[in-house]
Parts: structure tokens; sequence; C-alpha cells
């Protein structure tokens, strides 16, 4: 064959080189999802909400009180929804100070630690990270504010216990609005720190109504907050009164901010099997998830996340005997709560263990950059710290950033007698044994084009460089 002209070869080789620059990062092994046009005029904003010791069976519980068999909660109806496993790093039943931490810092830990990994390492957490962007910072739980869950994202030490030294940390964190109970836990020289430096010190629901601005330390309990169940209304806020409050505040910084929110007597009541007060917990904190979902619906630069720490005492729902009567029908709220006590007791349910379990906790998203992620993966509560920094730092949320596949070890705990699947399902066991899920990364998904018209382009390139070849041929 003759060889092909000095052009015809030069005519190819820019076809080729062409192709080849078609930028390589629209021709990657992971599928960009999730993104979204940032307002710029807003800063980038997280609430985060843990219903402690919340598990499937719970928010159904909550559900069928408040709303029925046709209703759903406020939190179900996010814009993106997941199952999470939370076993902690020595154990696959976890405690709150471990799933808080691997929430907080996006690392596993062993049971009781608090803000440090397996060798005692401390780590920076989400709140830590958000301080180091200017932004304003907020922490609120129903329990006491010296407690697992909250004080795993503002201490460092190696348990959850060493409650002087929590509350020596908390004062010396400057996190800007602090609201719960465990007023017993603070002397009278940490208050007076507190003062110091410019907070609010608040005691009642009427003082916290009365802050504008500033920073603010609100115990309005020397130990846990009440339950909704026993609440005196004209003294103790609301978890949905205190989250208001916490973002009305928090909002007023131009660099953004970040609230945790802690209903924390959900566990504490299932611990006790007491539906009733499991019930009206879990109701109030899906109240206070109302108010975020209305500020996040408003400001396209923020997300909120609700999920739970662990599940609490293997609730099942197995049946109900509920009329048409709800809740919201009636104006008082005391008529309210007592419907719902009522309606709580028309439920039928088992308690299947005697402490947590390892069954997957539910975790429903809101904002604009969830709308792309695909529903109901099965992911690690490691993944929420992720998505949270990736956030932050304006990164798009990509779904190969997430654990969605599982592989099984299995470990000894009695506790736990039944198993459940990512929906809440539950059967029966007869074991003692339970199956831990440990996450693992996804595959590689191969290579993907995430624009139709790239694609349209390289495929179109292509075909000129067949048909140049086949003209060269001929010649």
């Amino acid at each position: 064959m003759r060889a092909a002209p000095t052009s015809s070869k030069f005519l190819i080789i820019l076809l080729i080189i062409s192709f080849l620059s078609i930028p390589s990062a629209h021709i990657t092994n992971m599928k960009p999802v999730g993104e979204f046009t940032p307002a710029y005029n807003e800063p980038l904003s997280i609430i985060l909400m843990i219903g402690d010791g919340m598990g499937f069976n719970h928010v159904e519980l909550a559900r069928l009180v408040e709303v029925g068999g046709l209703g759903s909660l406020n939190m179900q109806d996010s814009e993106w929804n997941a199952s999470v496993t939370t076993h902690a790093a020595n154990a696959a039943v976890t405690d709150s100070a471990a799933a808080g931490t691997a929430m907080a810092t996006g690392t596993k830990t062993n049971t009781g630690y608090l803000g440090m990994d397996p060798s005692q390492m401390p780590l920076e957490t989400i709140l830590e990270f958000a301080q180091t962007q200017n932004k304003s910072t907020g922490v609120v739980s129903t329990c006491r504010i010296i407690d697992a869950t909250p004080a795993s994202f503002m201490v460092h030490t190696n348990s959850r216990y060493n409650y002087d030294d929590i509350a020596q940390q908390i004062v010396e964190s400057d996190v800007d609005v602090l609201l719960g109970g465990g007023l017993d836990y603070f002397d009278s020289t940490q208050i007076s720190i507190m003062i110091s430096k410019g907070y609010s010190v608040i005691y009642n629901r009427t003082e916290l109504a009365s802050i504008t601005s500033g920073q603010v330390f609100g115990v309005f309990a020397g130990y846990h907050m009440d339950y909704e169940y026993d609440r005196d209304y004209s003294v103790q806020p609301s978890i949905a009164e205190m989250t208001n409050k916490s973002i009305e505040l928090l909002s007023q910084d131009s660099d953004g901010f970040f609230l945790l929110v802690e209903g924390g007597r959900i566990d504490l009541a299932a611990h006790d099997e007491d539906q009733v007060r499991t019930a009206l917990d879990t109701i109030a904190f899906d109240k206070a998830v109302d108010v975020a979902i209305d500020y996040v619906t408003d400001h396209n630069n923020t997300v909120l996340i609700v999920t739970a720490d662990h599940e609490t005492e293997g609730l099942v729902v197995i049946s109900h005997n509920l009329n048409s009567e709800l809740p919201g029908d009636l104006l008082s709220e005391e008529d309210r709560r007592t419907l719902r006590a009522e309606r709580a007791n028309n439920v039928t349910v088992d308690w299947t263990a005697t402490y947590h379990t390892n069954w997957p906790v539910p975790l429903y998203a809101f904002g604009e950059a969830f709308s792309d992620l695909d529903e109901d993966l099965l992911i690690d509560n490691t993944d929420i710290f992720s998505l949270m920094k990736d956030f932050y730092l304006g990164n798009p949320l990509n779904e190969t950033v997430l654990s969605t596949t599982t592989s099984t070890t299995t470990t000894e705990t009695p506790s736990t007698t039944t198993t459940t699947d990512i929906t809440g399902t539950t059967s029966e066991t007869a074991t003692t044994n339970s199956t831990e899920p440990t996450t693992s990364p996804t595959d590689n998904p191969g290579i993907q084009f995430d624009s139709p018209l790239l694609l349209a382009i390289s495929l179109g390139s292509a075909i000129v460089i067949i048909v140049a070849l086949v003209l060269i041929k001929r010649r």
C-alpha cells in the first residue's frame, strides 16, 4: 500500500490529539451527583439533628401516634434518605460516645471515647472545623449538655464519664450557643467565666425568648431536661423552641454556622421501655426538625441532616388499635399531649433487646445539595462527616464517597434477639450472635461521562478519525 501523504498523517495526528484532549475532569471513575448552584451571597451552613437511640421503629411509633397510618412525620418528607451502620471500632454494638465521635470526626473509635481515635489521639470535629472557617457554632440537647453525644463534638477525652474535664472543655470550647440540661456539672467559677466571656447565662423558657443576639449559655435543669410528657411548658423550653432560637442567633453570622441538635431523651425513655415517653419525645424532636426544614427551605446554602447515633432496646412495632382522631386536630397543647399518650398506649410494641443494638438507623437529609444522590443507600456513620466536610468545602456531594456495600463479621452480642432490614422490618432469630455490618468502599464504576454533550463530542471525534482512515486507505 502506498504511504499516506504527509498532510494526511498530520490530519490524523491532529484528530487523535483533539480526541485525547477532551478535559479529563469529564471522563472519570467517579460520577459527580448532588451538584447545586450556591447562592454565594449566603454562607454555607449545616444543621445536624440526632435522635439519640432513634431507630426505624421509634420513628414508626411516633408516626402512628402523631399522624396515623397514612401520614408521615416531618423528617420522613426528606429530599434524600439512607440507612446508617453504627458499630464502634472495638464493638459491634456502639455507645453514644463512639457513635457521636464517628459522625463528628469521620473516624471509628472505641466505646466511651469522645473526640479521639482508638490510640487516644485527639481528632478535629466538624464543629471545630466550622470554627476554623469563622462560622458560629451551637449545641442543643434535651439531656445534659455534658452527655456523650453533644460532648463528642466539643471535647477530647478517653472517657465519657470524665464529667469535670468535659464541663471545663465545654467552657473553653467557645461554642456560641449552648442549650440543654446539666447545670449541676458547672461550678460557679465556670459560670462566671462564661459571663466574663460575654455569654448570656439563662435558666428558663422566658429568658430564652428574650435573647435576640450574642452568645448564650442556657441550662434549664440541674440534670436532664424533662421528658416531653412531663415538661412544664412555662418553665422549660421545648426542643423546637431551642432549635428555633439557635438558628435565629447563629444565622446572624455572615460566615455561616454549624448547629447540632440532640433529642437525647428518646434514648432514655427507650431504655426504660416506656413507649409513651419514647413516642412523645420522638414527636417533639420531629417538631424541631420541622423548624429546621423551614429554614433550609428558604436558604439553599444550608443543609439539614437528621439521623440517630444507634438504635435502643430493639423496639419492634407490632400492631395498633388507633382511631382517626389525631393530635393535630386539637387546639390545646395539653390536650394534644394527653391524646398522644392515649394513642401511644394503643400501639402494641415489643422491646427485644436489653441495651443498644447494631441495627441500621435512619438518615433523612434536606437541601438542594442532596437532590441527586441515589436513594436508600446503606452508609456508615463516618460518611456523615464526609458529607458535611465536603459541603463546607464547596465540593459536590458524591455517591461514590459513600460506603454503599457491606461485608459482615460475627460478634457476640447477646443483647440483640431480632434482626431488622433498612426499612425497619423485623424478624426473630434464635441465636445470640449478631451480625455486625462493616463498610467498604464501592467498586470502581469505570469510565463515566457526566454530560451528554461530552459523550456526543467523543463519539463524533471517533467517527471522524475512522472516516479519515478509510479515505486515506482508499488513496
